[in-house]
């Protein structure tokens, strides 16, 4: 029985190597799996008592267990796109693995050395976790994480304080795996280790959900929404807001099937890609934007007066006239035709893009390369 610690620290990491397997993208899961694989070594180690010298067997378990964290802790921020300097995990490992071998074979001490290695493992979680602080911003798994993070640091602390007085006296070999310590110690880390497994687990979820209805919502070539991605953003807001005042606007690009039949296909989704990151960069992250098939844009913006909304689209449509797309001559310009309506407070979504088509193809019938607002002359005039 007293292996059945290991083997559950053990059967997690294999869990962790298994999920990065089937998905490389998620490097995180490496680090979380190297970690439960290093504790669950370290408490080996200690059950199985190999080495048998009590210092050498120290030293290594010791080592194990920061090396295991360190990991751990690494893959976590990781997966949150943080970091530590490499100095941070060197002078960690150092210390605390240095302090308990100082304390094995310079001033041997049982008890100082139990405080050096539990309460610098305490330390360095807390490390982690501040580190990763905004993770309470995020949704509830990233909060869980964090809390998680906390919880297993505080329980070195008063674990060690109230029990480590167990370990006064000749204290050595097997009278150690009785002490009051070592099975608060084994009780705790089963406690701490199922629990983070869990968590772990529930994030790498929740990680592959999110990348799923990513890659269902977004345009593959693009990057930006397409159509569902696009009604399920605004349906959200709706929901949120009760209604939504503002803008949507219909963005073609003039000519493009000319332009693909000149310069070929992948010309033309270069062109697009390129479109795509222009109205990222003018029109900013917060507006919806999608693509809703071929060369045709959409764009809900935030209320405004129509003259705010005249000058924003027609800075993009002048921006892309002026803009040389990389995979066509130097002497090619690329041009698109806008159409702009407001957006009902209340009423179909679609039928509001719809309406914004017929003042698109109102543009393109006045010559195309053309912002047309609902409301204003075609040069903005009320």
């Amino acid at each position: 029985m007293k292996f059945v610690l290991p083997a559950v620290l053990l059967l997690f990491s294999f869990a962790f190597f298994s999920a990065w397997f089937s998905d490389r993208g998620r490097k995180f899961l490496v680090s979380c799996g190297a970690c439960f694989l290093l504790i669950g070594l370290a408490m080996l180690v200690q059950l199985g008592n190999f080495p048998a010298n009590d210092n050498l067997n120290t030293v290594l378990s010791a080592a194990f267990y920061v090396g295991g964290t360190l990991v751990g802790g690494y893959g976590i921020l990781q997966r949150s796109g943080l970091r530590l300097t490499s100095a941070f995990y060197i002078l960690s490992f150092a210390l605390i693995v240095g302090g308990v071998w100082y304390y094995c074979y310079i001033e041997p001490n049982l008890l100082s050395r139990v405080y050096v290695l539990n309460l610098g493992m305490a330390t360095l979680i807390l490390s982690f976790a501040w580190q990763a602080r905004r993770l309470f911003k995020g949704p509830l798994v990233d909060k869980l994480l964090l809390v998680m993070l906390v919880l297993v640091a505080l329980q070195f602390v008063p674990r060690t304080l109230l029990t480590a007085r167990s370990l006064l006296g000749d204290v050595d070999g097997d009278d150690f795996a009785m002490t009051v310590f070592w099975q608060w110690t084994v009780f705790s880390t089963a406690i701490a280790a199922v629990i983070t497994g869990f968590v772990l687990l529930a994030a790498a979820g929740y990680d592959r959900i999110g990348e799923l209805s990513h890659e269902r919502d977004s345009d593959p070539l693009t990057g930006l929404l397409n159509r569902r991605g696009l009604e399920m953003r605004y349906n959200a807001l709706s929901q949120a807001k009760k209604s939504v005042p503002g803008w949507v606007a219909v963005c073609d690009i003039d000519y493009f099937k000319a332009l693909n039949d000149a310069y070929g296909h992948a010309a033309g989704d270069a062109v697009l890609k390129e479109f795509a990151g222009i109205l990222r960069k003018l029109i900013g992250e917060r507006p919806l934007i999608a693509r809703t098939g071929g060369e045709e844009f959409v764009i809900c913006v935030d209320d405004m007066h129509a003259d705010n909304l005249f000058q924003l689209m027609e800075g993009v449509r002048q921006n892309i006239e002026r803009h040389r797309f990389q995979r066509l001559a130097k002497e090619t310009s690329v041009t698109c035709s806008i159409g702009c309506v407001r957006l009902p407070e209340q009423g179909d979504f679609w039928q509001a893009v719809d309406k914004a088509d017929k003042v698109l193809y109102a543009a393109k019938k006045e010559g195309r390369n053309r912002t047309c607002v609902e409301g204003l002359s075609p040069n903005g005039d009320d």
